[in-house]
């Protein structure tokens, strides 16, 4: 397998999208909430949604999979925002506060990389923030040997490097900001 494609695996197996619904499902699984329904309205929610408005418009030719083209970003930040206040509203509907603070950390980075993408025009990295937003909830929210998952961020860093889809300081911004917005935004909504 050539090194692109190798590259091309690895951001589409930990897609912001794929990585964040793996961690709502280590979540689920730990607060045991909602049974079924929950798993499967985070999932949508955070998941299927999200990566089926890009999916779509890569399959008519409007995007490509990883929606490198910076200026076409900010559609797909707001429907995942949009998708992830569904989920919130069904969550509250249904009784599930308990993942109130996963849907708030989401959505948090989210907008925050949305600010920087459109005010900065800067294509900070969401591959980076997908790992480092989810991991830092699971390693507050479930256990501490969650923080373990940090690591992925070298297989992130090196496939979209390899890309040539960002520079270092995107990668390590995105990072950074997926951590320390999910930290402010756990503090405020008391789940740190």
């Amino acid at each position: 397998m050539s090194r692109r494609r190798l590259a091309t695996a690895v951001s589409l197996a930990l897609a912001p999208q794929l990585y964040g619904g793996f961690a709502s499902c280590l979540v689920w699984l730990h607060k045991a909430v909602g049974g079924a329904e929950a798993l499967a309205s985070l999932l949508l929610s955070q998941t299927v949604l999200p990566a089926a408005w890009v999916l779509v418009d890569a399959a008519r030719g409007k995007v490509d999979i990883f929606v490198s083209d910076r200026s076409a970003r900010l559609k797909y930040y707001a429907l995942t925002l949009a998708s992830y206040a569904l989920g919130v509203a069904w969550a509250v509907a249904r009784g599930w506060g308990v993942y109130l603070p996963l849907y708030a950390a989401y959505a948090a980075v989210v907008a925050a990389l949305a600010v920087v993408n459109e005010l900065a025009r800067w294509k900070i990295s969401a591959h980076a923030a997908g790992i480092a937003s989810p991991t830092t909830v699971l390693a507050l929210l479930v256990s501490p040997w969650y923080a373990l998952l940090y690591l992925l961020l070298i297989p992130v860093a090196w496939a979209r490097l390899e890309l040539k889809a960002h520079t270092p300081g995107q990668l390590v911004a995105g990072a950074a900001v997926g951590v320390m917005v999910t930290l402010v935004t756990l503090s405020v909504v008391g789940a740190a």
